[in-house]
């Protein structure tokens, strides 16, 4: 029991947070613009404040729960053995799925002018032929080499 309670503390942001390394990544979601993908879900609560990291970098497949953890046993390794390499970097490219997971099916994404613009924009969404998160689309995420620059956003008390 106590095991399945310290996994289940592993999904909180707090908890990702809680690491030197990304603290930059948890000031990124109070960046104050809403062209930061991070920072525009966190805000307006279209995630979970305390499983923001989580829901977003989770692999929304059968066994996605346990590969994300071993590779968080990875990044333990890493912090406290290898060292962590800079600037942090994704093991697999970003994957349309965690995207469509909260929004396939959603007006605003279903009958969005953009992805509509064109009816090969949508199957290529679809199948992960083109990247929610590339150049043009949503490409403002966790850009942490900027934050000095940027205001933020301070959540009401």
């Amino acid at each position: 029991m106590g095991a399945a309670e310290q996994m289940r503390r592993t999904e909180q942001t707090e908890f990702c947070l809680s690491c030197h390394v990304m603290e930059a990544y948890g000031r990124s979601l109070r960046v104050d613009d809403s062209t930061y993908l991070p920072a525009a879900h966190f805000q307006n609560g279209r995630i979970p404040r305390d499983q923001a990291c989580y829901t977003c970098h989770t692999d929304y497949v059968l066994y996605g729960t346990a590969l994300s953890k071993m590779r968080g046993l990875r990044h333990v390794y890493a912090q406290y053995i290898g060292g962590v390499q800079t600037p942090i970097r994704l093991y697999t490219p970003y994957n349309n799925r965690e995207c469509l997971h909260c929004h396939a099916g959603a007006r605003s994404f279903e009958e969005g002018a953009v992805h509509n613009a064109d009816p090969s924009i949508m199957a290529a969404i679809k199948s992960n032929e083109l990247s929610c998160v590339s150049s043009g689309c949503h490409a403002n995420v966790h850009d942490i080499a900027h934050l000095g620059e940027l205001k933020l956003w301070e959540a009401p008390k």
